[in-house]
Formats: C-alpha cells, structure tokens, sequence
C-alpha cells in the first residue's frame, strides 16, 4: 500500500493490462498499415521479424512462418508494404506489435488500401454497427444458401444442416464467388433469396486469396446485404480473409461448416433435451402420485378416527336420551310409592268427569286395586 492509500502493483499486472485493453479494441484488429520495412529478419523457423516505419514513427512486426510461408514474396529492407494484421502486446518486455497475417507490396497493396477506405466510410454510416445485428432463428422452417455450385462449401453446408436440423427447407441460389461477374451474380441471387420466406440466409465461399474474395467487397452488394429481410450469416473463407461481407452479416462463421452450426441448433441436443423433459415429468407425476398417496392414508386415518367419534358421540347421546325417558317411566314413578287411578279404559282419571259409582283400577308398583266411586269431591 503506498503513502496515498492507492494500490501499489507490479511489472506484469501492468503490461498484462495493457495486453488485455489491446487485444478487446476492436479497432485495432484486422487493420491494414502501410509502411517501410526496416531491421528484417527471417528465423530458422520461419517466423518473419522486422520493423514497419514512416517519416515519423517506427513499429515492431512480426508474421508467423503459417502465415509467412503463403506470402509472394521475400520482404527486403527498404521496401514499402501493406500489411494486413493485429496490434499485441509482448507483456515480458512491455513492448506491442502488429502481427502480420497477410503483405503486399506498395501497387498490389493499393487495392487494400482502397478497400479499407471503403470500409471506414460503411462503418461510419453505422452499416457495422452492433446494433443492427439480428439473432438467429436455431428452429428455422426456411434456410437460403449462396454460394457456388459443386463447390465444397456448398456440400459442407449442406450435409452439415441435414445432419443437424433435418426438417427445415433448403433453398440454394448458385452464383459465382470469384471472377469479374462474381459480384452481379452474388447480389442477383441475392435479391432471388428476398423473395423466398426464409429465416436465415448463409452466403459465403471456401478460403482463397484476397483477389479471389474480391466480391464479397463490393460496395453495392454490401449495402444490398445491409436492408436484407432476414438475418445473414456470412461464411467467407477463413478467420484472416475477413471481407465487408463479413463486417456487415448479422452473424460470422469462419468456414461454411460453421455456418451451418451457427443456423440451426443441432437435433442430438432438442432429442436430448427433450429427454431430460421426459425424465423430469415422469418424476414429477412419480412425487404427486406419491403425495396423493400420503394424503390419501392421511384422510382414511383422519375419517377412521372421525368415524369413530361421531359414534361415541352418537353413544353418549343415546344414554343421555334413554336416561331421561327412564326417569320419566310411569313404571320408575310407582317404584318410588306412587300409585296411579285410572277408569275402566285405561285413561288416567279427571276429576272432573268422575262420579259415583264408576269403577276406577289404582295400580301399585306391585298389582292393582279394582274400587267403586263412593263419592267425588273436586277442589
């Protein structure tokens, strides 16, 4: 911790840093630079190392021999170039570079030039902007597919999309990819595929030189591209050969094989997913089943016990009730001493309505008297 409480760090946090703010600016990858070549070296692996300089400044670069190897020719000091690469830093020595993927000398490097003049003016209009990018449908119905007949590219794309997404329809529009006719019929197709209701549209080529991608540079096909009806993935070459086509598609495959996994979501996962659901379901119905179950010996316990106590209910009930008519038993009564009169009917006797001489019965709690009515008094 220094004396101002801000953290102290090292060497390596430091040009680790640096090499990381490089290697996420967009604006410093695939950039073209024109300059004089100085200090060239070529090593026993084949790795180029020299400098690229102007009247002003003074860079380091350096070309893997991958990359070295496919060049046209063998750079010399004081030559100008174009080369065509991404600025890296070298964190050991706190140094940054460009590392070279392609080089052309100053005449054939015009057209790089002049190509990445047009690019800067498209990418200002916002026709690369991120915002434009549209996502693509993995499920489609409809796929559409420019490229050249009987090319490799084609027969990639194609087994590849059959094998993962098999019941989506392919629409193919053959067109030359490379040639001085290659940009007409790239966008005649082009507008072809408008009028199919496709959800993603792949356009692309196998790799080949830079004069052979020319096509996919043209600036009024570029533009046609950017109003299309449906999302585009472009699958031009390989990851250095990148074209305006590429910069202005909704998505960027490096080869046509990752087009075709990039536009659709591969069968294996939706069959295996759908498994998972299945499994998961089948478990879910297993654990309701199951708590019906529980509840089920829940509620039997619970109306068992219930049942149970209406009935000692209902007992308690009928005591109470069978009680009470026995304490009010005639028969109770006269146990106690009591008698009771009655007339010959069986009617206990009213007063009122007797008079002598009527034969009245008097019960005891142990037989009857039989009388005759000698005299009424009623009070």
């Amino acid at each position: 911790m220094s004396l101002d409480n801000r953290p102290v760090f090292t060497v390596s946090d430091v040009n680790q840093y640096i090499k990381a703010l490089l290697s996420s600016d967009e604006n410093l990858k695939f950039i073209y630079i024109k300059g004089e070549i100085s200090n060239f070296k070529m090593a026993s692996n084949g790795h180029f190392y020299f400098s690229l300089k102007d009247d002003k400044a003074i860079i380091s670069a350096m070309m893997f021999s991958s990359y070295a190897s496919k060049n046209t020719f063998t750079p010399v000091n004081g030559q100008e170039v174009v080369v065509f690469g991404s600025i890296d830093a070298y964190p050991g020595r706190g140094t940054y570079q460009i590392i070279v993927y392609q080089m052309q000398e100053v005449g054939a490097g015009q057209a790089l030039l002049e190509l990445e003049k047009l690019k800067k003016k498209l990418q200002q209009e916002g026709l690369f902007d991120q915002s434009r990018k549209r996502p693509i449908n993995l499920y489609p119905k409809a796929i559409g597919v420019i490229t050249a007949p009987n090319s490799a590219a084609i027969k990639d794309i194609l087994y590849n999309l059959k094998r993962r997404y098999p019941i989506a329809d392919i629409y193919v529009f053959y067109s030359a990819v490379q040639g001085d006719n290659a940009a007409k019929e790239l966008l005649n197709a082009f507008n072809i595929a408008q009028t199919y209701p496709l959800d993603t549209l792949l356009i692309g080529r196998g790799g080949g030189a830079s004069e052979d991608l020319s096509a996919f540079n043209d600036e009024t096909l570029v533009r046609a591209l950017a109003a299309s009806k449906m999302p585009i993935i472009a699958c031009v070459g390989h990851e250095i050969d990148s074209t305006l086509v590429d910069f202005v598609a909704d998505k960027r495959a490096s080869t046509p094989t990752g087009a075709a996994e990039m536009a659709t979501i591969d069968q294996r996962e939706i069959i295996e997913h759908l498994s998972f659901s299945i499994q998961d379901m089948e478990e879910s119905i297993k654990g309701l089943v199951n708590r019906m179950k529980e509840d089920l010996s829940s509620l039997k316990v619970d109306l068992s016990q219930s049942t149970l106590n209406y009935i000692k209910q209902e007992k308690q009930l009928l005591a109470h009730k069978k009680a009470t008519l026995d304490a009010l038993n005639p028969q109770n009564v006269l146990s106690r001493g009591f008698t009771l009169t009655v007339d010959q009917t069986g009617k206990p006797i009213n007063i009122n309505e007797t008079k002598p001489g009527d034969k009245i019965k008097t019960i005891f709690d142990g037989g009857e008297i039989t009388s005759e009515v000698l005299e009424v008094e009623a009070k």
